[in-house]
C-alpha cells in the first residue's frame, strides 16, 4: 500500500511540475518563458531527488524563474545558435562532394554528437552551483566526455520515453517535459557523484 501511495505520489508531483513548466513557457511566450521555466523545472527535479519534498512548489518555481530569466536567456541563445550553426553546417557539408568536405561531414557530425550528450548535463549541472558561463561550459563539456557510456545511456532513455509518451497524446501532454528533467537530474546526479569520488581518490 506504501508503495503504491509513493507511486500515485510521483504522478501528482510530475503532473504539476510539468503543467507549470507549460504554463509558464506559454506565459513567456514560448521564447522568453522557455529556458527560464526550463530551469525552473530541473530545480524542482534536483530538490525532490535530494530527499527535500516540503516546500511550496509553486513559489519556489515561480522565484527561480525571476532568478534565472537572464542567465537562462543567454544560456538559451548560445544553445540554440549552436543547434542552428551545427544544423546549416550539416546541411552544406553533405551536399558538397570531395575528400576535404567527406572529412569535415563527419567532423561536424561529431560536433553534433558531443552537442547532444552536452544536453544531456546542462541544466542539471545549471540547476546545480552557479559559475560563469565559460567555466559551465567548460564543465558539461568534461563531464559529458569523461562519462560518455552514462550520457548515451541518458540518451536512450529520453529516446524510450519520447517513444512511449507519443503512443499517448495525454502522457506527452502532461507528463512528457517532467519525466525527461526527473530521468536526466537523477542520471546526472549519480555522474556527479562518481566524478567526486574519483576526483577524491586523486587527492
Amino acid at each position: 500500500m506504501n508503495k503504491l501511495m509513493q507511486v500515485f505520489d510521483w504522478i501528482y508531483r510530475l503532473l504539476y511540475l510539468n503543467t507549470l513548466w507549460v504554463l509558464f513557457t506559454l506565459a513567456g511566450l514560448l521564447v522568453f518563458g522557455l529556458f527560464p521555466s526550463t530551469v525552473s523545472m530541473f530545480h524542482i527535479a534536483k530538490e525532490w531527488l535530494s530527499g527535500n519534498k516540503d516546500f511550496p512548489v509553486f513559489k519556489t518555481f515561480f522565484t527561480k524563474f525571476k532568478e534565472e530569466f537572464i542567465r537562462s536567456q543567454l544560456l538559451g541563445v548560445i544553445l540554440v545558435a549552436a543547434a542552428i550553426l551545427l544544423y546549416f553546417d550539416i546541411q552544406f557539408f553533405f551536399q558538397k562532394d570531395g575528400m576535404l568536405f567527406y572529412m569535415l561531414r563527419y567532423l561536424v557530425l561529431t560536433a553534433g554528437f558531443v552537442f547532444v550528450i552536452m544536453l544531456q548535463f546542462i541544466f542539471p549541472l545549471f540547476v546545480q552551483e552557479k559559475m560563469p558561463l565559460r567555466k559551465f561550459l567548460k564543465n558539461v563539456l568534461f563531464i559529458s566526455i569523461t562519462r560518455i557510456l552514462h550520457s548515451v545511456i541518458m540518451i536512450l532513455g529520453c529516446l524510450t520515453i519520447f517513444v512511449v509518451f507519443a503512443k499517448f497524446a495525454g502522457l506527452f501532454i502532461f507528463f512528457f517535459g517532467s519525466t525527461i528533467a526527473v530521468w536526466l537530474t537523477w542520471n546526472a546526479k549519480i555522474a556527479f557523484h562518481k566524478i567526486r569520488q574519483k576526483r577524491a581518490a586523486y587527492q
